[in-house]
């Protein structure tokens, strides 16, 4: 079975808008050319809004992220801080919130999870684990700014897209309105 084609040469009848028995309604609808290429480029720029939308939630919450992890290391970096005021062998403990972030986010130090490097190392962490914590906490900030830093770049090359097809759709509304100008004038 094959598929008419409108522009085919045929029995074209202008009254009933046909080729071959096959309606072309899309002139009774005012349907154009750049009509539906308006249409396409409006449909684009909702898929374009949708994507920013999507970039700028996944931004928001890496952000989040970066910050509490960041306000979790310099908490460990007080502790740090006061055990090196007492000296070398000196040992400090986690505060619960930190111990509890790490094990609610699934931070790891040295491949353990913060239960397992605290029962390995005990609760009294000298100044090198508690060093190791808190890069574990900074790796986990800087990723997530890292991500942050890479989405806006993203997010700006998808609202030069949008603000591409916003400028195509201008455009393109210009030359409906020429054409349609054009027509008008040469009714008369």
């Amino acid at each position: 079975m094959t598929t008419p084609i409108l522009n085919a040469p045929g029995n074209y009848s202008v009254n009933a808008g046909s080729v071959n028995g096959v309606k072309d309604t899309s002139a009774i609808y005012g349907d154009s050319v750049l009509s539906g290429g308006i249409a396409v480029l409006y449909i684009f720029m909702s898929l374009l809004s949708d994507v920013a939308n999507q970039k700028y939630a996944q931004m928001q919450q890496k952000a989040d992220i970066s910050r509490s992890a960041q306000d979790m290391a310099n908490r460990v970096d007080e502790i740090i801080a006061e055990v090196s005021k007492k000296g070398d062998k000196a040992t400090g403990e986690l505060p619960d919130d930190v111990v509890n972030y790490m094990r609610d986010n699934g931070i790891t130090v040295d491949g353990m999870t913060i239960d397992q490097y605290l029962a390995k190392n005990g609760k009294d962490l000298d100044q090198g684990k508690l060093q190791a914590v808190k890069a574990a906490l900074e790796t986990v900030s800087n990723r997530a700014s890292d991500f942050v830093s890479q989405s806006q770049l993203q997010l700006q090359k998808v609202m030069q897209s949008y603000n591409v097809t916003v400028s195509l759709i201008n455009s393109m509304q210009t030359m409906l309105a020429e054409m349609n100008k054009s027509i008008a004038q040469n009714i008369r």
